[in-house]
This record gives structure tokens, C-alpha cells and sequence, in this order.
């Protein structure tokens, strides 16, 4: 009967015309629109939801608005854990007669009218039944302690939730309802590196639960890319005073740091009132003129249902080339250079080239600027590394020493496809003007940075090879 008075009470509950769920990266939010509704009416809230958190605006005054204190929802859950609370009961009653039957025949003043010979008679079996009644005991205290173990569990998967009651001086034809909700959402992007068509495919992906109770069909979901409630104002301008103490006004771009910290904490629960209103209020959003959104429109979730939405998705024109770390493995790997149309927001990634998947690793790309990406080594071509040998020449005098170093590379492509190769190498770089670096190249380097970073760039053909002979001489004062 309880069951059917809460699904009663659920259907009189009010129903959703349409569902906003904005998720920024730091909270989220849902805003429900309801139409033609009484005057009266309720609907159910996840648990943590404050008073002070809910917003509501209507086409007619709202009179009061109360938050009832949580209860269990009786959901599928519920009837888990109240079954396992029953197993729990009967086992814990269970042992309870259990210890008192043992504690009965252990209390050997019930024997004491009887004679010696005839508890001699009746030892074997008196033993029988108290070795029975002792193992029964033991076995239901383990099955106790594993229901409640189970208990516990199923508890903690049962879910609270508050009815909101509202009321309103007339029968509203519009009322929206603005709360904070509890949102886990997982971003996942899909990066297909196509070589032969010269294409980089960027997928964006998240997958979320249903924050509430109850189904939302009509719903749309807006993913931003910053924090909600962060610091909207420039951090103040003080002066700059060189050669005394600073003015205590420095301080303050650390109070407004804590301050900014305070108004991204979770929200606390509130105490449980009833509220009175004069007049709703409207406010603007103008999110979308801060940075790129994102929004899915047309979702339908049931209550607690989980589900992946793919919300963007890109096909970019790329140069592919291979990039051999000659300083390092002298591995070749394969990097593309693209540019997004669209920004990729930062998140996981799986990576894959052709149909063969890679490997994963958090990146993400800023729409309109140029993005670099490796994905892994190219067996096909091979890289040979030998050393040339290391010499050191010291002066008659020795004020100098004079080291040559020097490595010859092969690079040979066993694919059927044309490459352009970047062979990267590593020379010292002087740190004191007694100190020189000259290289003795073969062929002459195509790019040599402030960093030491030797580079050589060129093609290879389908089964080609190229050889690279990378030498420095460093000259710097003996010892």
C-alpha cells in the first residue's frame, strides 16, 4: 500500500514542458519550465538543494515556497535495501534464540534434579546437541555480519530527495524553476589522423547521468568552458612603492582571491523555512559572448539513465610529416599539423591512425590557432644510429682542449608512402665566452636554434634513404 500511495503522489507531482541543463566546470545548474499549471503544486529536488539556491520566475506572483525535509526515495534501490534490512532483522532475531538456547543448555542448574547416572546416560547426546547449537550460532553470526555489510552498501545507494511546494496567487500560465544540481560529466575526444587523405577527424564526446529522480524528455545541454562565479571584475590597480614597506592595501587581491575561492565552494544546505515573495525577477545571460558554448538540443534521459552525446565534430586539412628524435630513441614519429575550426575543449583523448588505435592523452586545441600532434612510431621507417667516434685534442700548452663528437645517421622508408623527414639532433650550446662550438655537418644542417636544436629536413621516396653525419668540435680552456 506505501508503494502505491508514493507512486500516487508522484503522479500529481508537476512535469517539465522543457529542460535547460547549463554544466559549466565548476557547477551545474538545471532550469525547468512548466506550463498551465495551479496555483499549487510540488515536485522533487535532489537532496542538497538549499532554499536559497532555487530561483523561480512565473507569469503571476509567487506567494511562499517550501522545502520539505529529504526522504528516501522508494525506487527499485529502496526495495533492495529494505529487503536486505529485513534479511538483516531476521538473521540478528535468529541469533538472538540461538545465544539463549546455548546459554539455556549451558546452565547445567536445569540438570541439577536429576541424577549422575542418568547425565551419564544422556553425555552423548547432550554433546551432540550443544556441538549443533554452537555451529548453527557461529554460522548465523557470519551471515549477520554479511547482511550487514550488504545493508550498509544498498543504503548508501539510496537516494534522498525534498519537495519543493509552491504557491502562487493565480493559476500561472509560465513558471521557471533555476536550481543547482549534481552533475558528473565525462568529455572524452576521438582523434583519427587519415595520412593518404591528408585529414585529421576531431570527435567530442560527453557522457552524463541524469541528475534527477524523474524523467527529462525536451531536455537541452549547454557545456561552457569556464567557472561559474569566478572573479568577474580585473584585480584592483595599487601602486608600486620601491624602497618602502608595501601599503597595507596590497592585501587585497588576496582577499578577493579567498573571496573567489568562497563563491566556487559547494553549496551548503540551508535550514528548512518557508519563504515569501513581492515580485520575480529576470536575469540575462550573456555566456555566449564570453567564449565558445556548446549545446545539445532534443535529449530525452530517464531518471538516473546515462548516456554519451557526440557535440562536435571536425574534419581538418593536415601536413603530415615524420619527426625523428635523433637525440633521444632516433625513432621516427608521426606528427600532423592542423588547424581547428572549432575549439577542442581539454579532456581525454583516444588517438588513431587509419582504423589502428594508438594510445590516449589529455590534450585539447584553441579554435583558429596552428595545433601539433604526434601519433606514435612509424615501424616502417627505420632509423640507424652509429657513433663516429669522440676525440679529444688538447694545445701544446694546454690552455685549450678541443673535443670532436660526431654520429652518422641512415634513415630508410619501408612504406609505400612518400615522407618528409625532420631529423632533429643535439649540439652544446656555450654558456661563456671561453667557450666555442663549430659545426661540422655533412650535409650542412637545415635549422640550427639558440637551443641547440640541429635539425635537417628532406623527402624520402618509397624504399629511399638519406644519410645524415652529425659532428661538432668544442673547443673550451684546458684544465
Amino acid at each position: 500500500m506505501k508503494k502505491i500511495a508514493l507512486i500516487s503522489t508522484l503522479a500529481a507531482l508537476a512535469s517539465a514542458q522543457s529542460n535547460l541543463l547549463e554544466i559549466y566546470k565548476n557547477k551545474s545548474f538545471i532550469h525547468q519550465s512548466f506550463a498551465d499549471q495551479k496555483s499549487e503544486f510540488s515536485l522533487n529536488l535532489p537532496e542538497f538543494v538549499a532554499l536559497e539556491d532555487i530561483d523561480v520566475s512565473a507569469s503571476c506572483e509567487l506567494i511562499s515556497l517550501n522545502l520539505n525535509e529529504p526522504k528516501p526515495l522508494e525506487d527499485e534501490r529502496y526495495d533492495k535495501f529494505k529487503k536486505a534490512q529485513n534479511e538483516f532483522e531476521e538473521l540478528g532475531n535468529k541469533v538472538g534464540a540461538l545465544n539463549a538456547k546455548n546459554k539455556f543448555l549451558n546452565n547445567f542448574s536445569a540438570f541439577k534434579e536429576q541424577s549422575v547416572e542418568n547425565l551419564s546416560a544422556d553425555a552423548d547426546k547432550f554433546y551432540d546437541i550443544t556441538l549443533k547449537a554452537l555451529a548453527e550460532a557461529s554460522q548465523a553470526k557470519k551471515l549477520l555480519n554479511d547482511a550487514n555489510l550488504k545493508m550498509q552498501e544498498l543504503e548508501r545507494e539510496v537516494v534522498n530527495f525534498q519537495k519543493l511546494d509552491l504557491k502562487f496567487e493565480c493559476d500561472p500560465k509560465q513558471v521557471k524553476i533555476s536550481y543547482p544540481v549534481g552533475v558528473s560529466v565525462n568529455l572524452k575526444n576521438k582523434i583519427s589522423a587519415l595520412v593518404e587523405k591528408g585529414k585529421v577527424e576531431i570527435s567530442q564526446n560527453l557522457t552524463l547521468k541524469n541528475p534527477l529522480y524523474t524523467d527529462l524528455s525536451n531536455l537541452t545541454i549547454a557545456l561552457y568552458p569556464f567557472y561559474y562565479s569566478s572573479n568577474l571584475t580585473p584585480e584592483p590597480f595599487y601602486p608600486w612603492y620601491e624602497g618602502k614597506a608595501e601599503p597595507l592595501l596590497a592585501a587585497a587581491p588576496a582577499a578577493m582571491e579567498a573571496y573567489d575561492r568562497a563563491v566556487v565552494t559547494p553549496m551548503k544546505k540551508a535550514k528548512q523555512v518557508s519563504r515569501s515573495y513581492a515580485k520575480d525577477t529576470e536575469a540575462s545571460n550573456v555566456q555566449n559572448e564570453l567564449a565558445n558554448t556548446w549545446r545539445i538540443d532534443n535529449v530525452s534521459l530517464k531518471a538516473s539513465e546515462e548516456k554519451s552525446f557526440s557535440y562536435d565534430k571536425q574534419s581538418l586539412d593536415a601536413k603530415f610529416d615524420l619527426v625523428v628524435d635523433g637525440y633521444g630513441g632516433a625513432n621516427a614519429y608521426v606528427r600532423a599539423k592542423f588547424k581547428p575550426e572549432r575549439s577542442v575543449e581539454s579532456s581525454d583523448a583516444e588517438f588513431k591512425i587509419g582504423d589502428v588505435n594508438i594510445g590516449k592523452r589529455y590534450v585539447g586545441y584553441a579554435a583558429g590557432e596552428e595545433a601539433e600532434e604526434f601519433f606514435g612510431k612509424n615501424e616502417l621507417v627505420a632509423v640507424k644510429k652509429e657513433n663516429n667516434g669522440e676525440f679529444t685534442k688538447e694545445s701544446f700548452f694546454g690552455s685549450k682542449n678541443k673535443i670532436s663528437q660526431g654520429y652518422k645517421f641512415t634513415v630508410k622508408n619501408g612504406s609505400k608512402l612518400a615522407w618528409d623527414v625532420v631529423l632533429q639532433e643535439r649540439a652544446p650550446v656555450s654558456a661563456h665566452e671561453s667557450v666555442s662550438v663549430s659545426m661540422k655537418n655533412d650535409p650542412k644542417e637545415s635549422e640550427l636554434d639558440k637551443e641547440g636544436k640541429v635539425t635537417w629536413k628532406f623527402a624520402l621516396k618509397p624504399n629511399e634513404s638519406k644519410e645524415i653525419n652529425f659532428a661538432y668540435e668544442l673547443t673550451r680552456p684546458g684544465k
